[in-house]
This record gives structure tokens, C-alpha cells and sequence, in this order.
């Protein structure tokens, strides 16, 4: 079988098993189909059509079935102005109008191995902190997989996923190890990794910033995605901060949610 008839069969799959679910097939690459046909072979199907039905007739299984399709490229200080807009504007702007006697509340759904949320605590060791001696931060980083939040737990990354990470930060917080780096401790141990099921379990509240991104407002759609929006949404306080990333955007039916801040970088102030 050609490539182009493999890539033929699991778009058809795609567009089985998709929409029903509210999910966008068009955005799924190709990288996917590895992920499916590992779980075909760990269920013992016999192909696409099999695994279909399989997800039709197992409730579990299609609620697992977005995590299973999303495949995510992490690596530090992704999208950098993004981060170098945090550092000088927005997050000074959040620890000097903060109360001293609260942590400031930072949320990563969808953190994968976890570069995302220690490349938020990496920026606030080293750019916050010693400004703003009196406020605090908790950063949680939620996602499904177990395995995920395993990996990251441990701070271990290749080389390749540090590019973007200033050499000076590099020195001071990561160490050769094997064939790469292990993150400091102190920094690893600003984050609260946790699993959690974004379609069924409640997500923690009275966030100040949520960052979610190439996850709810890439892969949904519909009705579905409306409602991830609303829950996202009511976690966040009054006047807190979505991050979303650069190829994504708040679509005409959330904006009573939430309105742009930056709507270059795709900060998004929540109005409820």
C-alpha cells in the first residue's frame, strides 16, 4: 500500500470519527495515525474501520479519543515574543497589583512534558522575583497522560527543546545529563503536575492566567468547543488572562468570554 493510500484510510477514519465528536479531522497531522495504530495494536483490532466501530460502542474510548489524536510540539519559551512580552509588560504589570497575601495563580492545560509551565517558572525565578520580593507564584500544570506528567515531574530534556532558552539560563539551571539536560530542582519545584480529563473533571478555579494552547481552540469545535470555552472561562478571575498560541483565535460565539488583549500574541482578557 502507497503512502498516499495509507494517508487516504485514516483521513476516511478521521472523518468517521471526528465530527460526531466535534472535532475539527482537517487539523490532525499526519502524526497522528502513529498513535492510532499503537492503539489498534494495544486493543487487538484489526485496522481503522474496527477501531471506529470499537469507539462507537465504547464511551470511554471516545472520550479518550482526542487526547489519543492530539500530538503537541513542546520545547521552552515556544513562541518567544510571547514570553519576552510577558516578562517586560504583563506579568510586572500582575505581580505589582497583587496582593501580597495570595499566591499569584498560573494554569497550563494540556502541559505535556512539561516545558510550558517550567519555562513560566524559569521567567518568574528570574525576571519577577527578585523585583517583586512580596508576591508569589503557583503554577499547576494539568494533562491526561499519566506518562506525560511522569517525564515531566523529572525535568530531563534533549537538547533540542532548550534552543530557545538563553544560554545564561542554561548555565544556571540545567545540568548535562546523558544526552541532555536535567532541569534544577528549585525549578521543578514550582510546579504542581496533575492529572485531569479536561472533558470530565473540573478544572481548579480562581486562576489569575490560563494558558491553552493548540489543544481546546484547535482541535474543537461546535458545540464542544463552546463548552470548554465556558468552563475555561469560569475558572479564571474577572479581568484574568487566557494565552492562547499564535495560530489560534477566539471565534466570534466566545467572545462574550473573553476579549483580546494582544491580539498579535493571543492574550485574551476573560469578561465574566
Amino acid at each position: 500500500m502507497t503512502l498516499a493510500s495509507r494517508e487516504i484510510i485514516f483521513d476516511e477514519f478521521l472523518q468517521r470519527v471526528c465530527p460526531p465528536r466535534d472535532l475539527d479531522w482537517r487539523k490532525y497531522r499526519r502524526a497522528s495515525r502513529r498513535n492510532v495504530l499503537r492503539r489498534i495494536y494495544q486493543l487487538g483490532l484489526g485496522g481503522f474501520s474496527e477501531y471506529a466501530d470499537y469507539i462507537d460502542s465504547h464511551p470511554l474510548e471516545a472520550a479518550f479519543l482526542p487526547n489519543l489524536l492530539n500530538v503537541t510540539v513542546s520545547r521552552f519559551f515556544r513562541e518567544k515574543e510571547l514570553w519576552d512580552h510577558l516578562a517586560a509588560d504583563v506579568l510586572p504589570a500582575m505581580a505589582a497589583a497583587h496582593p501580597a497575601s495570595r499566591p499569584l495563580q498560573v494554569l497550563h492545560i494540556g502541559c505535556c512534558n512539561g516545558e510550558e509551565p517550567y519555562s513560566m517558572a524559569l521567567l518568574w525565578k528570574n525576571e519577577i522575583e527578585p523585583v517583586f520580593l512580596r508576591t508569589s507564584i503557583s503554577i499547576t500544570a494539568l494533562d491526561i497522560d499519566q506518562a506525560c506528567l511522569d517525564r515531566a515531574s523529572k525535568g530531563w530534556y534533549p537538547r533540542k527543546t532548550l534552543r530557545e532558552v538563553p544560554v545564561e539560563l542554561q548555565r544556571k539551571w540545567f545540568e548535562p545529563e546523558m544526552e541532555g539536560f536535567r532541569l534544577h530542582k528549585r525549578i521543578r519545584h514550582m510546579v504542581n503536575f496533575t492529572k485531569l480529563d479536561l472533558l470530565k473533571d473540573h478544572l481548579p478555579g480562581k486562576q489569575d492566567m490560563v494558558f491553552c494552547r493548540y489543544l481546546v481552540f484547535t482541535y474543537f469545535q461546535g458545540k464542544r468547543r463552546r463548552e470548554m470555552a465556558r468552563k475555561i472561562s469560569e475558572c479564571i478571575n474577572p479581568e484574568g488572562l487566557l494565552i492562547l498560541g499564535r495560530k489560534e483565535s477566539i471565534e466570534p460565539q466566545e467572545q462574550d468570554l473573553f476579549t483580546p488583549v494582544s491580539q498579535n500574541l493571543k492574550i485574551y482578557k476573560n469578561e465574566r
